[in-house]
C-alpha cells in the first residue's frame, strides 16, 4: 500500500472506507431541453459536454436520495447506521435551510447515536466535508463519519433560462470516512473568495415576486465564473500535489467537480496529465450535480473499472461563494 500519505503529529488518521451513489429514475436527454427552448441539441453538448442528466421525481426527495446513497456507502464499508458517530450533509438545493437536513437523514437511516449537521460550501461541499470529517476523527471525537451530498437542482433551475437549464442535474453521493491505521488523505488545500459571491446567487424570477411560489432560482454569470476558476485551478492542484509530496506518477485519477466537460478537458490539458491518469467525466451522463458531483464521479469510475480499490485520486471541489478544497485520497 502506498504510504506517501503518512504524516506524524496529526492525530488519529482517517480513510475513505465506502462510497455510494443514487441517481433519480427520470433521464432527461438533450433533445427534451432543446425542444423546450427551440435550440439545436448539438449546441448543448458542444457547450457543456452533457448528453443527459437526471431529474428527481416528487418522491425522490433530498432526504430519500441521501439515505439511499448512504446505505450503499455503509454497505461497502461493512457498517450499519448504528456504527455512525456523525453525519455531515452538504447540498446547494435545500431551499428551506432550517431545519437542517442531516438530522432527517440520520432519522431515515436509524442512526440514533449520530450527531448531524449540514455544510454549506456549494459545489465544494463534498471536499469541505472530507476536511471536517478528517478533523473530527483526528480529534478523537468520532470513528466513523458519514458524508452525504444530495442535490435537487431541478427545483431551483429556472425553466425559462436555457443557460442554467442545460447544465444542472439531480442525484446524491455518499462516503464513509473512518479512523484508520494508515492515513487515507493527504493534507487539504482549501480557501475562499467572498468578493466573488455575486457570480452565482439564488433569486426569485421577476414574475415570481407576486406569485405564491417562493422558490429562488439560480442566477449565474458563467463566463466570469469560468475566468475566476480558470486562474485558480492549476496552482491549487499543483500545491495539492506538493503538500502530499507527490507527482502525477503517484496518482491514478483526477476527480474535479463536474461543472463543464469542455473546461475539465482544458484544465486537464493545462495540467499535463500523463496518459495513465484517468480524468473523471461523469458530467456527460449526470450533468452538473453541484456538491454531489465528486462522489457520483467516483462511483462512475468504479463502475467503468477505470480505478480500483487502493488507487490514489486527486479530488478537487470548487464552487460559488467562492470556495475550493482539494486533497489526494485513497479510494476504498
Amino acid at each position: 500500500m502506498n504510504d506517501k500519505l503518512c504524516r506524524k503529529g496529526m492525530g488519529q488518521p482517517s480513510a475513505m472506507t465506502g462510497v455510494g451513489a443514487y441517481r433519480p429514475r427520470r433521464v432527461v436527454e438533450n433533445l427534451e431541453i432543446a425542444q423546450h427552448f427551440g435550440i439545436d441539441q448539438a449546441w448543448i453538448e458542444s457547450r457543456t459536454g452533457i448528453q443527459r442528466r437526471r431529474h428527481a421525481e416528487p418522491d425522490e426527495t433530498l432526504v430519500h436520495m441521501a439515505a439511499e446513497a448512504a446505505r450503499k456507502a455503509l454497505a461497502q464499508a461493512r457498517l450499519t447506521a448504528s456504527d455512525v458517530d456523525l453525519i455531515l450533509l452538504t447540498t446547494t438545493s435545500n431551499v428551506r435551510q432550517i431545519p437542517a437536513l442531516a438530522p432527517a437523514v440520520a432519522h431515515e437511516l436509524g442512526a440514533v447515536r449520530a450527531g448531524a449537521c449540514d455544510i454549506h460550501a456549494a459545489c465544494a461541499g463534498f471536499t469541505y466535508g472530507i476536511v471536517q470529517a478528517m478533523g473530527v476523527i483526528a480529534a478523537g471525537c468520532a470513528r466513523h463519519v458519514l458524508l452525504v451530498a444530495a442535490e435537487r437542482l431541478s427545483d431551483i433551475t429556472d425553466p425559462q433560462n436555457r443557460d442554467t437549464a442545460v447544465l444542472f442535474g439531480d442525484g446524491a453521493g455518499a462516503a464513509v470516512i473512518s479512523a484508520s491505521e494508515v492515513p487515507g488523505f493527504g493534507p487539504p488545500v482549501w480557501g475562499s473568495d467572498g468578493a466573488a459571491e455575486e457570480l452565482f446567487v439564488l433569486r426569485p424570477a421577476v414574475n415570481q415576486l407576486t406569485a405564491h411560489d417562493p422558490r429562488p432560482f439560480i442566477r449565474m454569470r458563467g463566463r466570469s465564473l469560468t475566468h475566476r476558476f480558470g486562474s485558480l485551478i492549476p496552482p491549487v492542484i499543483q500545491e495539492t500535489l506538493n503538500v502530499s509530496r507527490m507527482t502525477w506518477d503517484d496518482v491514478r485519477a483526477f476527480v474535479p467537480h463536474q461543472a463543464n466537460l469542455r473546461l475539465i478537458r482544458q484544465w486537464s490539458s493545462a495540467l499535463q496529465l500523463p496518459g495513465r491518469v484517468v480524468t473523471a467525466t461523469a458530467i456527460i451522463d449526470d450533468g452538473n450535480t453541484s456538491a454531489a458531483s465528486i462522489p457520483l464521479a467516483i462511483d462512475t469510475l468504479f463502475s467503468e473499472q477505470a480505478v480500483q480499490s487502493g488507487d490514489l485520486a486527486l479530488l478537487f471541489g470548487y464552487g460559488v461563494g467562492i470556495t475550493w478544497a482539494a486533497m489526494v485520497a485513497r479510494l476504498p
